[in-house]
């Protein structure tokens, strides 16, 4: 194995039994996190936690192999404000990165996201990797009160945001006219730490957001797909590098996958059945050694960097798992 291979643990997703909903919990699960040599935590930029079923039909994942659940749908639950938690981690931990999985680009405009996350980046000592999106959760659009254009706008405005935060972070004076936003002088001082600026990612699975990561980001971001579909999409991505004139073996490459470690067949076969939701090809379920060679599996098609969210985080021992028997594995030696 090689020591390249990073680990980041996902903090929060709008999935129930996936998200750390109180911040003392989720100081607990970042530090031993953070003893296990987990590389980075991240939270996604959500509002609203949302049924196995809902996550089937609005994350548009239904004709994959996701299965919906039968039964009533669970209420909301409790769910942190992405930026404000991160904020607070970045003074309750020492090393870990803190990563956005994704922020939906909506919901600020750039230019004052570009100061947020410079701030962040700031006060953290430079250990921001900002991820972006166009957004795709209707139903909290809807609730907030926020806009939801047409996907078609909403790449595109995905695409200008990356251009104004650049602007904000590496001009003395910014200045930026374009279709959906301008900037006269918006001036980011102090600026971030990292330079030119913190890692961009872009996560999505569409051509058009792909080529957006090609064009202007550090790295892309797929959920839930297996070994085999990232060995398929590696030439549109080459290609879609070559086109913005840059090395493709530039553009890192994550996944997000559920991660649950077992030597329980039964409790194998509960996890499946409670996140059914997910893809097959997303879950890595299994005994330590089954999951280290599902691992390894990514790593042979150029997957460096692992976002895992694990199943019921605080009282599970999977954390625990992972830390002692699965990391060690990919560390240098």
């Amino acid at each position: 194995m090689t020591s390249d291979t990073r680990f980041g643990l996902i903090l929060a997703l709008t999935v129930n039994g996936l998200a750390v909903s109180a911040y003392p919990d989720m100081v607990a699960v970042s530090q031993k996190a953070e003893r296990y040599a987990f590389d980075s935590v991240w939270l996604c930029d959500h509002f609203l936690t949302i049924s196995p079923d809902d996550y089937v039909k609005d994350a548009g994942i239904a004709g994959e192999s996701g299965k919906a659940q039968s039964g009533p749908p669970p209420t909301s639950l409790p769910l942190l404000e992405c930026w404000t938690a991160l904020s607070a981690l970045a003074r309750d931990t020492t090393r870990l990165r803190l990563g956005t999985s994704v922020l939906c680009n909506s919901y600020r405009h750039p230019s004052v996201l570009a100061k947020m996350a410079a701030t962040l980046d700031v006060i953290s000592g430079g250990r921001l990797d900002l991820g972006m999106g166009a957004g795709w959760f209707q139903r909290e659009f809807d609730a907030y009160g926020i806009p939801f254009p047409p996907v078609r706008e909403r790449v595109s405005a995905l695409a200008e945001a990356l251009e104004v935060m650049k602007a904000v972070w590496t001009q003395p004076n910014p200045s930026f006219a374009g279709e959906f936003y301008s900037l006269n002088g918006a001036v980011c001082d102090p600026p971030p730490v990292q330079r030119p600026h913190p890692p961009l990612w872009i996560g999505g699975e569409g051509d058009r957001v792909q080529r957006i990561a090609a064009r202007a980001a550090q790295g892309l971001n797929v959920r839930w797909w297996s070994p085999q579909q990232v060995t398929r999409r590696r030439d549109f991505l080459d290609r879609a590098c070559e086109s913005a004139g840059r090395d493709p073996a530039t553009l890192r490459m994550s996944v997000t996958v559920l991660l649950a470690p077992t030597d329980s067949a039964e409790e194998e076969a509960r996890i499946r059945t409670e996140f059914a939701s997910i893809p097959e090809s997303g879950l890595i379920i299994g005994s330590p050694e089954r999951c280290i060679e599902r691992i390894g599996e990514y790593r042979s098609c150029g997957i460096d960097q692992f976002l895992v969210t694990i199943p019921h985080v605080v009282e599970s021992q999977y954390l625990d798992i992972v830390g002692s028997d699965i990391i060690p594995r990919f560390a240098a030696g």
